[in-house]
């Protein structure tokens, strides 16, 4: 019994370390999270936040139940779905890149939880790195709890890390003042964002 609780121990943190590696690591959401946190605070932000949370559980629900393989089984609908994924983001990344400096605090209109939804929903990095832990790893637990327990972990490793990247970016706030330093850190969160989309095609 000893040695079955330290197999499952060991799996589960190898799964942990896994899906930080994953999920934590610079993506259309976490970047984007940073660079709100650096425009608009910590405060004004939460709504985006919950948003994007709330879309990575609807986007871990569709892996987790197989629903994303059966509507990737559909070759035109899988293509669409990826198409206007990609479009937002870059769509996003644009906004991002092309936002001003900050000038007026009262007149600063703030993403809010829909546009982190859709984000959450679109996030092609998300979907391929839930399918590969989901489908990937064995954590040596009863079957009917495997899949729950995966999820959870991922869950809050995204909620964490997500959290440290909007108070991060919360921290360089000053810098998006100066005109200078504003466009050079936009431009940068939007190309990173743009070349996490790439990325992301080589983990499906």
């Amino acid at each position: 019994m000893p040695d079955a609780v330290l197999s499952i121990y060991q799996a589960t943190l190898t799964f942990a370390i896994a899906a930080i590696a994953l999920l934590a690591s610079p993506g259309p959401a976490t970047l984007a999270l940073a660079a709100s946190g650096a425009a608009y605070g910590m405060k004004r932000s939460t709504g985006f936040f919950a948003g994007i949370t709330l879309g990575l559980i609807i986007a871990m629900t569709l892996v987790a139940t197989g629903l994303y393989v059966v509507l990737h089984s559909f070759p035109a609908l899988a293509a669409a779905l990826t198409v206007i994924s990609v479009v937002y983001i870059f769509w996003l990344a644009y906004r991002i890149g092309t936002a001003p400096p900050i000038k007026d605090e009262q007149s600063l209109v703030t993403p809010g939880w829909g546009a982190g939804f859709v984000l959450g929903v679109a996030n092609i990095k998300a979907y391929a790195a839930f399918a590969a832990l989901l489908g990937s790893f064995t954590l040596g637990t009863p079957p009917a709890w495997e899949q729950g327990v995966k999820a959870l972990i991922c869950l809050l490793v995204c909620v964490v890390f997500d959290f440290l990247w909007l108070f991060a970016g919360s921290r360089m706030r000053k810098l998006f003042i100066h005109p200078i330093w504003n466009r050079r850190l936009n431009v940068s969160f939007a190309i990173l964002m743009v070349a996490t989309v790439a990325w992301s095609f080589t983990l499906s």
